[in-house]
């Protein structure tokens, strides 16, 4: 196998102001203590999460032939992610987020773009079989991949690869968009105490992880500072977070991703698992931004044996 993980998904700009102590109104202005720009996009944070944590990884993506798209493939280049299966797109520019990140929370503008740009026509065999895991970032995102999900999902299955699903935010708020039927040919979904709980309609994060796993998926929920929980045919497992200082918590739930996919990978025990994810959360919070420098095996190690 040429690679690990294939990320199929989207790669953007992020532009990340943090040290915001509350957003906005219209016609208002508030400060920001500091300011970086970085490549973002879900699928391509947990790309460069597992890159880093020794994870062979592939990013398949659109970007435009533009200044942005140039930055992006320069600094996943430099991350150790393979470009080599994004595409540019002559038509469309780069997609581009900003972020307001507080110490508890965030909030995000985002122009697509290219974001939404992906196919099912990018997600073809020869592509699947270079890789023994595929990883789908944000679902609701993709508008044009997302009918075809549950079909690519199934055949990286047929083709004996795992699969992993993330749904990221709803922008529409409407957490459907054929998410069930997708359900059932991912290996894991990986959502948030937020997500998970409005798609599966119940307002308690572990009743939702129950009534999701009924598709057949092993269900990964993020639950923040309290740690996290799966929930398989097997039975439920739980992993407390750790107790470290806040700074940003941007990209921590892709980080989370990377962490647990890595170790899932390993071969590694569910409780392990959501401990090599927890750990990876951490990190990414303890510092600005994505952070990436502050993300190694070591380093996660070093949390999870305490």
């Amino acid at each position: 196998m040429a690679y690990d993980i294939l990320c199929l998904g989207e790669v953007n700009v992020d532009l990340i102001l943090s040290g915001v102590d509350r957003l906005p109104n219209f016609g208002e202005e508030v400060l920001a203590d500091a300011v970086g720009m970085h490549v973002g996009g879900s699928t391509a944070n947990v790309a460069i999460f597992a890159s880093r944590l020794g994870m062979k990884v592939a990013l398949r993506a659109r970007v435009g032939k533009d200044d942005f798209g140039d930055f992006l493939l320069a600094e996943l280049e430099k991350i150790g992610v393979s470009t080599e299966l994004i595409v540019r797109d002559p038509e469309l520019r780069t997609g581009i987020t900003v972020s307001l990140s507080g110490a508890r929370d965030r909030a995000f503008v985002t122009y697509l773009g290219t974001i939404d740009s992906l196919t099912a026509a990018d997600a073809e065999d020869d592509l699947l079989r270079q890789a023994r895991h595929v990883h789908i970032g944000s679902y609701f995102m993709q508008q044009k991949l997302r009918p075809d999900v549950p079909r690519v999902l199934a055949r990286a299955q047929e083709l004996g690869l795992s699969t992993s699903l993330d749904t990221g935010y709803d922008p529409f708020e409407e957490w459907d968009g054929g998410i069930q039927e997708a359900l059932r040919y991912a290996s894991v979904f990986v959502p948030n105490e937020v997500e998970g709980p409005a798609i599966a309609r119940t307002e308690d994060p572990r009743a939702a992880a129950r009534k999701l796993s009924e598709s057949g998926a092993a269900i990964a929920m993020k639950l923040g500072a309290e740690g996290s929980l799966l929930v398989d045919a097997k039975g439920e497992h739980f992993a407390p977070g750790y107790s470290i200082s806040v700074v940003d918590t941007t990209c921590c739930g892709d980080a989370f991703n990377a962490g647990f996919l890595t170790a899932m990978l390993a071969g590694k025990s569910p409780r392990e698992c959501l401990q090599w994810g927890n750990a990876a959360g951490a990190r990414i919070a303890g510092g600005s931004g994505a952070a990436v420098n502050r993300l190694s095996v070591d380093q996660i190690e070093a949390l999870v044996q305490g």
